[in-house]
C-alpha cells in the first residue's frame, strides 16, 4: 500500500480514531504561537484529521482554516469545531489554493505532515506563511513505558506490521530550507495510564495496523492484548519542530 493509501485509511473509522488517539497539551500551542515574529491571529492547519489539534488552537481565538482531504475525518472534524469559527476545507497541502487562503501567521500540522509530498512540502508551507510567520510540525508517539513489555510486543509484531512510511524528515533538513530560519526541535514529555483494552483499540488507529488483512489484524491484536496487564503505563511524548518564515 502506498503512503497516500495509508494516509487515507483512517476515515473509514474516524470515530474510533478520534476516541482513542491522544490529544495535545496546551504548551504545544503556546510554543507554536510564541515562535512567530509578531501577532498570530490567522492559522492554517494541514491534515486536521478529526480536530484533535484544531480545537486547541481555535480556542485561543485564532481564525483557523483546517484542511483535511478525507471525507470521513472531515465529518468528525466539522462536529468537533462547531461554534469555534473554524473553516473546514476538503483539500491537502498539495491541492490547496494558497492564494485563496492568503498568507497566514501560523501553519501547523499535527501527526499529518509526514503524509505530505517531501518534494514540495517546505516550499508550499513557506508560500502559505507571511514573513515572520511560524511553522509548527508535531505529532504524538504513544508507546508502552515498560521497556520489557515494549520489547515483548515488538517481538510479536516484527515481520508482521509493514515498514514505516517514507515521508519523514530530520531537523537538519528543516534547517537547510531557504524559506525558514529560527529552526528549533523539542520534545514535550508526557506519561499516562490507560486500560489495556483502550491501548489495544489505539493500535487499530495506527496506519501500519489498518493496512493488515482483517484476519491477520485480529490475530495479531489478540496476541498483543494477551501479554498486556489490565492497566498499562504509556508515554505520549510530543516531538515538535518549529521554524520561522524568512
Amino acid at each position: 500500500m502506498s503512503d497516500v493509501d495509508r494516509a487515507l485509511s483512517f476515515g473509514s473509522d474516524a470515530a474510533t480514531y478520534h476516541r482513542y488517539r491522544p490529544g495535545y497539551p496546551d504548551v504545544v500551542a503556546d510554543l507554536a504561537i510564541a515562535h512567530a515574529d509578531g501577532p498570530v491571529t490567522r492559522a492554517l492547519e494541514i491534515g486536521a484529521g478529526t480536530g484533535k489539534a484544531t480545537v486547541l488552537f481555535a480556542r485561543r481565538g485564532l481564525d483557523v482554516v483546517a484542511v483535511e482531504p478525507d471525507a470521513g475525518m472531515r465529518a468528525v472534524l466539522t462536529e468537533q469545531v462547531a461554534g469555534l469559527g473554524v473553516r473546514v476545507v476538503g483539500a491537502s497541502l498539495e491541492t490547496l489554493d494558497l492564494a485563496e487562503v492568503g498568507p497566514v501567521d501560523l501553519l501547523y500540522a499535527a501527526a499529518a505532515f509526514h503524509w505530505t509530498d517531501p518534494a514540495t512540502r517546505w516550499a508550499r508551507a513557506a508560500a502559505a506563511l507571511r514573513p515572520g510567520g511560524a511553522l509548527a510540525v508535531f505529532g504524538t508517539a504513544r508507546d508502552l513505558a515498560d521497556p520489557d513489555l515494549r520489547r515483548e510486543v515488538e517481538a510479536l509484531t516484527a515481520g508482521v506490521l509493514p515498514e514505516g512510511f517514507s515521508g519523514g524528515w530530520t531537523v537538519d533538513e528543516v534547517r537547510a530550507q531557504p524559506g525558514f530560519t529560527a529552526v528549533d526541535e523539542t520534545v514535550v514529555e508526557r506519561r499516562a495510564t490507560m486500560a489495556a483494552d483502550d491501548y489495544a483499540a489505539h493500535l487499530t488507529t495506527v496506519s501500519a495496523w489498518r493496512v493488515l488483512p482483517p484476519a491477520e489484524h485480529d490475530r495479531l491484536l489478540a496476541r498483543v492484548r494477551a501479554v498486556l496487564p489490565d492497566v498499562v503505563e504509556v508515554t505520549e511524548d510530543v516531538p515538535l519542530h518549529l521554524a520561522r518564515r524568512c
